[in-house]
């Protein structure tokens, strides 16, 4: 069984669009399930109207990075507890190429080892995910410690092109400080079940709402970035020790 698990807030500009893509889809998810964090426009409605099943986020944090993470980490509990064997990750602005629900539902059951699998996407930008965040050609056929040293420094997965098994990973849950896709991507690494794949299966909205993503990380502007990683500081010495623990209980 397939689901589909989106996060949604104050989406209802988006989503029109987004919902068309997953009509449109090959191979129909089974179930759909969104994750909404206090909308206060049109989402709801919107939502309904398609069909999805609607959960209010049960999510305390305050910071964004977290909040997001917990809330994704929500709908796929619910997405298992209903007996999804694999979940579609979705943001709420971006749009599906026809087929992901079938290559990557294909790309799971013939890898069956394999928890996470991250694709490809264009972005509005006219560039595609892999050019924004590089991994090596041969990155799947990589050692587990090879790869490890490539995941550890750099972003291999984007959660809106990615698709997971929940219950090929020890555990979903997600360190506070976290975003979901970065942490799950080290784990499954460390796991050693994380694929890259080169299929494009979204195309990437890059906009002024996003409160993450590929245009929130000031790698433009080296001032910016400086003073954002400065001002990071605690919260990198909290994740260092979040993967000195994650290396502990893989080793």
């Amino acid at each position: 069984m397939i689901a589909a698990v989106l996060v949604t807030h104050n989406s209802a500009q988006f989503l029109p669009e987004l919902l068309a893509s997953i009509a449109a889809q090959s191979v129909a998810p089974d179930m759909i399930i969104a994750v909404d964090d206090n909308s206060t426009d049109n989402t709801i409605q919107l939502l309904q109207d398609f069909g999805v099943e609607i959960l209010p986020s049960e999510s305390k944090a305050t910071d964004i990075t977290t909040r997001i993470a917990q809330n994704f980490v929500q709908g796929v509990n619910r997405a298992g507890d209903r007996g999804a064997e694999i979940v579609i990750l979705g943001d709420h602005d971006d749009i599906w190429e026809p087929d992901r629900v079938e290559h990557q539902r294909d790309f799971m059951l013939s890898h069956p080892e394999i928890a996470l699998v991250a694709s490809d996407g264009t972005t509005t930008s006219g560039h595609t995910l892999r050019s924004t965040f590089p991994v090596p050609p041969n990155f799947n056929g990589m050692n587990r410690d090879q790869q490890w040293r490539y995941a550890a420094k750099h972003s291999i997965a984007t959660g809106g092109a990615s698709a997971l098994r929940p219950k090929a990973l020890s555990t979903i849950e997600v360190p506070a400080g976290w975003l979901h896709d970065r942490w799950w991507s080290l784990r499954a690494v460390r796991e050693s079940c994380m694929a890259v794949d080169t299929h494009v299966v979204i195309s990437y909205r890059i906009s002024q709402a996003q409160q993450v993503g590929l245009d929130t990380g000031e790698q433009h502007n080296r001032i910016r970035w400086a003073i954002k990683k400065i001002s990071q500081a605690p919260l990198t010495w909290k994740k260092m020790k979040d993967i000195s623990s994650l290396l502990q209980q893989t080793r």
